[in-house]
Formats: C-alpha cells, structure tokens, sequence
C-alpha cells in the first residue's frame, strides 16, 4: 500500500495533536516495514528515524495557512491507496481511501468552543460539501468518544475505529531519585475551558492549612494564559504558592511529573486524557475526574472525583497529600496500568484500518 499521511501539526509537537501525530508516525515506522509512506510536512524540522519506506516531504506555501494546505499538498504525491489527516479536517478531492482522525466531539458538546465562521471555513465548506460523505473512515481515541461520535454524526458504527493512545515508557518514567525542594501539587492544562483547572485552584485552598501551607500548586500549559485562573489564584491567597509556569519542553514535563506527589487533572471532558497516562508512567499518584473517557484511562490505578465537586476534590487530595502508603500504592498501580498502553499498538490498530479502507 502507500499510504499518505498530512502532518500540518508537526509544526507544535507540544499540543496534543502534535504529540499523538509525532509518536503514530514514528510507531509505524517500527511495526510496519511493508507498506510505502509519503509524510507530508509544512516545515524541514522534524525527529523521525530515518526509515527506507517512509518518505518525509516538506511542501510549503508562502502565502496561504492550513486550509489551503491541507487540500493541495496531499495532490502533489500522486495517487495512494491511503490518505489520513490524524486530525479533525477533511479533503476535497480524493485519489483514494481517506481516514481522519477525530479526537473529540468537544465542538459539538461545548458550544463555546465552536470555531467562528471565517473566510477559510467558507472555502473549506465550499469546496469539500458534506464531510461525511467524503470520510471513509474515522479513527478515535476511546470508546467514549466513538458513543459521542455515533450519537452527533451520520456515521456508521462500522466506520469508526478505536486506537487507544499510548506511552513512551523511554521518557515517561520514574526518577532515579526524587528532589529535595519543596513538595507540590502539579497539574497540565490548556486553555480550554472544560479542562476546569479552577475547580483544582478552589480545592487547593480549601485544604486544612497544615498541609496547605507544606505544598505549593503548580500549574503549567497554556492554561497559564487565562486571566480568570490568575485571578482566582490571587483572590484564594494563593499567589506565594502557586507557580504558574506556562509551556515546558518535553523534559522539563517529565521531570515535573516525576517529583510531583500527585497529579490532578479535573477535566469536564476528554477524548483520551493523555496526561494522565504521562503522569501514570512517571510513578506520580493520579486523582482525576471520572467524566468522559477519563475512567477508560485511570482505571483502577487513580483517585476519580467528580469534576463538579470542589469540596470532593479537597477531601480527597487532602486524603491523599496525608498519607505516604497511598501515595505509593497509586504509584504502584499507576505503572502497572501504564505499561498496558504502548503506541506500537496504536499503530498496529491504526495499520489495520488502513487496510480495510484500503480493501
């Protein structure tokens, strides 16, 4: 088969898409030496092995952004058997099966996360018609997301595949030795309002202050941008220990996992929950929220609070900052959990859609 796959994300490996685009990518290269790969990229820089049947293509164009891209540069390599955007977009013309990767159905949940109309969704909806007639397939990440893909899109049960997310066990793991500082609660975020980072800020401060006062929080992500989070730091007190710390670079991520004594992540809706499975692999203690696919993820290894309940969220994470033993029991169980997610996998279950489509 030759298979195209459009890496416009590749320009920020730091989001999650990126992320997942980057590992798919790199995974298949190691579980697939049969079929021919065209990468297609916006820029030169990128961290792939080389490999004899991946070929990495960079296509730009000076004057035009992703919507222009995404339909033209897939053109340029000819016909495949394959195309896939391992993300939510769709083409326009067609020189064979095309997959797309949908994460989540958040746009259609939360309706202040519906993207504004704007002259490039007016050419992309004039030139493409109805996606879902042009999708031969989708691939998400969790079961949860393909029940809410089902019950929001016309798409078949039979045209929706679930390839669980995976982990680099090589980075994602625990320390050799812990630090000396002091200890903290660690939570990653972006912007998104769902990820409910304000309900951590209000349960930190209703810690008893014994504990409250031997812990700093510490926030990082682009959710660091939010002027609403900075105020709700500053109105709880909270300024001298709360250190938000904006975007981190891989290894700065992992080492913040890593030294964390716990993780919390109390998101109102996820399409995987990424971090979790991160924070897991590090041998951090996770409490999260049990909404969405969160509980596909934590399983029985995390602490899952509603993600309504502030109060539930203190008394637990006071419960779990007051006792070493349960901190090292979810640590223990975290990794056994984690271990059991790997993007070879994901790559194997995304290799077999890709020849189903292919027929």
């Amino acid at each position: 088969m030759k298979i195209v796959i459009a890496g416009w994300h590749l320009r920020n490996f730091n989001v999650g898409i990126g992320r997942y685009a980057r590992e798919l990518i790199e995974a298949l290269g190691r579980v697939d030496q049969t079929n021919h790969y065209d990468i297609l990229l916006p820029q030169a820089d990128h961290p792939f092995t080389a490999r004899p049947n991946m070929r990495f293509r960079v296509v730009r164009f000076p004057l035009f952004r992703r919507r222009f891209w995404e339909q033209v540069a897939p053109l340029l390599v000819g016909p495949y058997d394959v195309l896939h955007f391992p993300y939510d977009s769709c083409v326009a013309w067609k020189r064979g099966a095309f997959v797309t990767t949908i994460h989540d159905v958040k746009p259609l949940l939360f309706p202040e996360l519906r993207p504004r109309a704007n002259l490039n969704s007016r050419i992309e909806g004039w030139l493409v018609g109805d996606r879902w007639k042009q999708i031969d397939h989708v691939v998400t990440i969790s079961e949860h997301s393909k029940r809410d893909l089902l019950a929001h899109v016309p798409l078949r049960s039979d045209q929706v595949s679930v390839t669980p997310l995976g982990l680099d066990a090589e980075r994602f793991r625990p320390a050799d030795k812990r630090h000396e500082g002091r200890p903290y609660v660690f939570c990653l975020a972006g912007s998104d309002p769902t990820k409910n980072v304000g309900l951590l800020v209000e349960a930190f401060a209703r810690l008893p202050d014994e504990l409250r006062t031997r812990f700093d929080l510490i926030l990082a992500g682009d959710v660091c941008k939010r002027e609403d989070i900075r105020a709700a730091v500053a109105r709880r007190g909270l300024s001298g220990q709360a250190k938000l710390v904006g975007l981190v670079s891989d290894a700065e991520l992992v080492t913040y996992y890593q030294q964390a004594t716990v993780f919390v992540f109390p998101s109102r809706y996820e399409g995987f929950g990424l971090p979790v499975l991160e924070a897991m692999g590090c041998g951090c203690p996770v409490i999260c929220s049990n909404a969405s696919s969160l509980p596909e993820v934590a399983g029985d290894a995390a602490v899952l609070v509603d993600p309504q309940d502030s109060d539930r969220l203190s008394s637990e994470l006071a419960r779990l900052l007051a006792s070493p033993a349960l901190q090292q029991q979810l640590s223990t169980q975290g990794l056994a959990r984690a271990r059991t997610f790997s993007w070879d996998r994901t790559a194997a279950d995304t290799l077999a859609v890709y020849r189903r489509v292919a027929g």
